[in-house]
This record gives structure tokens, C-alpha cells and sequence, in this order.
């Protein structure tokens, strides 16, 4: 709930009878004074993605809500809005100068007291603008208020042409006033240009552009050219990143996913400007792309390799996604001495002299016995050539040189097994997606990973699990684990003898099965009075049927028991 109030009409006792957590105001307004503002600020800062009890501090004083409010209005739009929370651009009209509310009232958007100051200066609190959600809720906002905030006329509705006219115009005039009157914008998405974000920066100076950009550490570019027009989408995506490479040199934090039609390619002079963004950064850690460029062509090719190289003192994140050139970026990552994490998500298909093309250079890679620094390599990609796969990420796995500490994988095969059991010896964190053959052949593996702590089992296709198994499979498991998190369809008998078999001390328990009940309680009640390590159990499931009684038992034994679907059962 975004509106502004009058913090002196408040009634606190009313607040405190709500909420339940204090037996009287004395004490709470004892407790605020005790705390500096600096204590108070990271304690709001903790709780910037639980809007309802932010929103409730501006509640217990002036100063609580001097702290408060800036964290509440620094992102307003980073998620989609519902309901009266859209109410919000009342109070950003209010902040208007009175020319631009007189504008919107001629054109039926009327505040009630056009001369009202609000208590706050809401826009210099900006700290990150989402395009895309912002459009939304302006046009959903347009389209409740009618023709004025007073209208009680139900009938009131705005044409098609009349809401597209009045949202145009709230956002020429709202949009605008956000970004120049925000003091410290450090996070901008950019989403399809919906919110017209080329047309308004052409309104303004390079020196007034500087300032609404010179402190942006986090930027993300999304566009989908599909269209008839996508080629005037590219070069208005590329005029965006042209501009702000110009104006910005400090981003740590960049996202490019540019999707493309399959026959579509975009010209090198579109290209051109968003590499250079990446290239002209002076200390980039993070960047995720998705490969938008002709591979075909060398110049292109070249031009992101070069930017990629052109951080590789400080990129520490890279995540690629629908991602074809191994054989040319592998090299690269041989420079990359900082980076920790390299991530590919869904691959583009190959054609048969790609693969071969790869093939060729991995061979010289693997003579050649060059290494990459990462710790953490995760792959949801998949493709129709599981053995080429194999071979990208064995590569990877090898080039890595014993060095890595986290493996996320997406589709498993028995030889990328043999790999993680030659290679990661000091692996600690594991997520699998797996299969009945690739399960037995990994328990071997999985009894000699002595440093592993953290183990994620997804169930890819159905495992046909007997008692037999479960069996193998706890006492599989090493000591060093502490979190075990499975997808399996056990039952509770299962579920007990795996907790039997079991010699880990297990810290976190993760399950997700339909349909649980009292008896996967009970055995799990029992694996924790036995070995007194269990402090968390999460759950996911349809038609969960605990029951208040041996949920209470469960508390007491299980300090933090949470649904994952709900996050509170009682």
C-alpha cells in the first residue's frame, strides 16, 4: 500500500491493538528512542521486501517515518501492481508543480486539492524505474479513475482512443518528472520501450541525461523483435544503449535479452552500440546476454568477445543464454580471473558444421591444458545432442581444474557423471536433474563426495522406487551433508527408512510430495529427537494434511517448519 497519510492524525493505539505487539504505546515509544537512526535505518533496509511492515513503522513517529518512507518509495514498480496499490500515482501527481496538474485537469484528471503539498518529496526517492510495470499500472490507473478521482458516475469509462490519449499523457508528464527528480537512480529495467523511454530522453540535454544516469549501477535491457517493425525496435534499442554508454561508466550489473525471430539477423550497426555498453564500463561484475548477434559474421563475433575481454579483470557473473560459440568464448575465460560464476541457460540449436566447428577447438583447448577460475557452473540448458552437451560442459568441468565448489545441471548423462567423479572432488553444493539410470550409476559417486553439504535430486522422469533402493541411496549419502533437498514420491515407510539408513546429521530438510500426512511427520519427528540436528523442514505439496496436534509436536523438536507454497501452516 503505496498512499501517503497525515502522520499527525494517526491513531498509534489503534495501530498496536491491531497488530498485537506491545500492551501499550509508552513502551514502544521508549524502546524507538533507544534505538539510533542508523540502527533503525538497517533494520527498515531488512525489511524492504515486506511492504506491510514497512509500511506500518511510518506509523509509530515522525522520525520512524523519515527512515521509513525513502525505502518504501525506492522501487515502487519492481513488481506488477494490483488493486488500490495503483492508487500511488495520485500521490506522484500531487508532487507535481501546480502548471502540470492544471495540464491534467483540463484533460479530466482532477486532484481534489490541486494546492495540497504532500509531506514528502516522493520522486527523490527513486531508486530503481521499471519501465514495463510502470506502463502497466499507469494504464490500469487511467482506466479505473475515469474522468476524475471524485466520479462516482460507474458509466464513466474511457473509450479505447481515450485511454490510450490520457496514458500517453500521464506518462509524458509522470515519467519524465520521476527519472529528473530522483537523486539517486541506481536501477533501471527497460522493457520493450514501453514507457516511450527514447522519446523522452530526447527531450532533455546531455548534461540533464548525465544526471539521471550518472549514478545507475544495475541495468536490464529486455526487447522481443518479432515484428514487422523489429527493425526499428533494434535501433531504438540501440540508440538506449548508445546513450547510456555515453553518460554511464560505472555499472556493475548488466542484463541484455534481446530475442530475435530464427531468420532475423541485426545489422552491425545496431549491434555495435549495445556491445559497446558492455565494453565501456569501467568495473562490470555482472553481465547476462542473451546471444543476439550474427554469429556468421566475424565483425559482430568480435565486437562481443572484445567488450567480454574488455572486463575480464572484474566480471566475477556471466550468464548466457540460447548461446552457440563455445569453441570462442572458452579462450576468453581463460582471462577471466575474478569470475566465479558462469551460467548458460536454453541453447540455440546447431547445425552439423557448428558442432563440428566447436568439436575442433575443444580438442585444441583440452592440449592445450589452459584453465578457467570459476566455482560455480550452472547449466539449464538442453538441446536434441545430449553427447555434445557432454562435451561443452566436461570441457568446462576439466578447464575448471579441480576448482569448483558448485554444480547446477539440467539433464544428466552417465559419461557428464564420470566427469563430476574425475574432477569435483571438492564440490560442496550439488543440483541434479536425473532419471532411474542416471541415479544408480551417480550413488556410487555420491558416497566419495566427502565435502558436499548442499544436495538437490530433481526427478526428471519418473524413478521407480523400491525399498531396495532407498536403502542404497541413505547410505549413499556422506557425512559432510547438512541440506537435502528431493523431488522423490516417497512414502512414509520409504521416508523412514531412508531416516534409518541415513548416518548425516541433516540441518535442512527439503521434501516435495502430494498428499503428506501425519505419518511422513511422525518419521520425521523421530530422525530429529534421534540425532538433534534438524532445525528446518520445508515442504511443497498438494492436499497437505498435517494435523494441529503432531504439527505442535513437530514445532517443538523443529524449530522452523515452513510450506513452501503458503509460508505459514497455523
Amino acid at each position: 500500500m503505496m498512499e501517503t497519510h497525515n502522520l499527525h492524525n494517526i491513531n498509534i493505539y489503534n495501530y498496536y491493538n491491531f497488530k498485537k505487539k506491545s500492551n501499550n504505546i509508552r513502551t514502544t515509544n521508549k524502546f524507538a528512542t533507544k534505538l539510533t537512526n542508523y540502527c533503525l535505518e538497517e533494520i527498515f533496509k531488512y525489511l524492504k521486501d515486506d511492504k506491510t511492515t514497512l509500511f506500518s513503522c511510518i506509523l509509530i513517529n515522525r522520525s520512524w517515518s523519515e527512515l521509513a518512507i525513502p525505502i518504501l518509495w525506492s522501487r515502487p514498480f519492481e513488481n506488477p501492481m494490483y488493486g488500490n496499490n495503483i492508487n500511488i500515482f495520485w500521490t506522484y501527481i500531487s508532487c507535481l508543480p501546480i502548471e502540470k496538474k492544471q495540464l491534467l485537469a483540463n484533460k479530466g484528471i482532477k486532484l481534489s486539492d490541486p494546492k495540497k503539498k504532500p509531506l514528502f518529496d516522493y520522486p527523490k526517492y527513486l531508486k530503481g524505474f521499471d519501465c514495463l510495470n510502470f506502463q502497466i499500472a499507469l494504464s490500469q490507473w487511467v482506466g479505473k479513475t475515469g474522468l476524475h478521482q471524485n466520479s462516482k458516475n460507474l458509466m464513466d469509462k474511457l473509450s479505447p482512443a481515450e485511454l490510450k490519449y490520457k496514458t500517453e499523457l500521464c506518462n509524458q508528464l509522470i515519467g519524465p518528472y520521476l527519472l529528473t527528480h530522483s537523486k539517486n537512480l541506481r536501477h533501471l529495467k527497460y522493457d520493450h520501450d514501453s514507457t516511450g523511454l527514447i522519446n523522452i530522453l530526447n527531450l532533455y540535454s546531455n548534461n540533464e541525461i548525465f544526471q539521471i544516469f550518472s549514478k545507475l549501477e544495475t541495468l536490464e535491457l529486455k526487447d522481443t523483435i518479432f515484428h514487422e517493425n523489429w527493425v526499428s525496435r533494434a535501433e531504438r534499442f540501440s540508440q538506449l544503449a548508445s546513450k547510456l554508454s555515453l553518460f554511464n561508466r560505472n555499472l556493475q550489473n548488466i542484463s541484455i535479452l534481446l530475442e530475435i525471430g530464427k531468420k532475423k539477423q541485426i545489422q552491425l550497426r545496431y549491434c555495435k552500440p549495445i556491445l559497446d555498453l558492455i565494453k565501456y564500463q569501467y568495473n562490470l561484475k555482472y553481465l547476462k546476454i542473451c546471444e543476439f548477434w550474427n554469429t556468421w559474421s566475424n565483425c559482430c563475433s568480435d565486437l562481443f568477445y572484445d567488450a567480454l575481454e574488455s572486463q575480464s579483470n572484474s566480471l566475477t557473473y556471466l550468464s548466457l543464454t540460447r548461446f552457440t560459440q563455445y569453441h570462442l568464448l572458452l579462450p576468453v575465460l581463460t582471462k577471466c580471473k575474478n569470475l566465479e560464476t558462469l551460467e548458460f541457460w536454453t541453447i540455440r540449436e546447431q547445425d552439423q558444421d557448428e558442432r563440428e566447428l566447436n568439436r575442433e577447438d575443444f580438442a585444441n583447448l583440452t592440449s592445450s591444458k589452459q584453465q578457467i577460475f570459476i566455482k560455480r557452473l550452472i547449466c539449464y540448458d538442453h538441446g536434441d545432442d545430449p553427447h555434445f552437451l557432454t562435451l561443452v560442459r566436461g570441457i568446462i568441468i576439466k578447464m575448471a581444474n579441480r576448482n569448483l565448489k558448485e554444480l547446477k545441471f539440467q539433464n544428466v548423462t552417465t559419461e557428464l557423471l564420470d566427469i563430476i567423479n574425475l574432477y569435483c572432488s571438492k564440490i560442496s553444493n550439488l543440483y541434479l536433474t536425473i532419471d532411474n539410470l542416471t541415479l544408480d550409476h551417480f550413488l556410487p559417486i555420491l558416497s566419495i563426495l566427502s565435502n558436499i553439504e548442499y544436495l538437490y535430486l530433481f526427478e526428471y522422469r519418473k524413478i521407480s522406487l523400491t525399498f531396495e533402493l532407498i536403502v542404497r541411496i541413505a547410505k549413499s549419502i556422506p557425512k559432510s551433508l547438512y541440506y537435502l533437498d528431493i523431488t522423490f514420491h516417497l512414502t512414509p515407510t520409504m521416508l523412514k527408512i531412508l531416516f534409518e539408513n541415513c548416518s548425516s546429521r541433516l540441518k535442512v530438510l527439503v521434501l516435495h510430495i502430494d498428499g503428506m500426512d501425519d505419518k511422513y511427520l511422525e518419521a520425521i519427528i523421530n530422525y530429529a529427537e534421534r540425532y538433534k540436528s534438524l532445525n528446518t523442514f520445508n515442504f511443497d505439496g498438494n492436499d497437505i494434511k498435517f494435523s494441529r496436534k503432531v504439527y505442535k509436536k513437530a514445532k517443538k523438536i523443529i524449530p522452523v517448519i515452513r510450506n513452501f507454497r503458503t509460508f505459514t501452516l497455523y
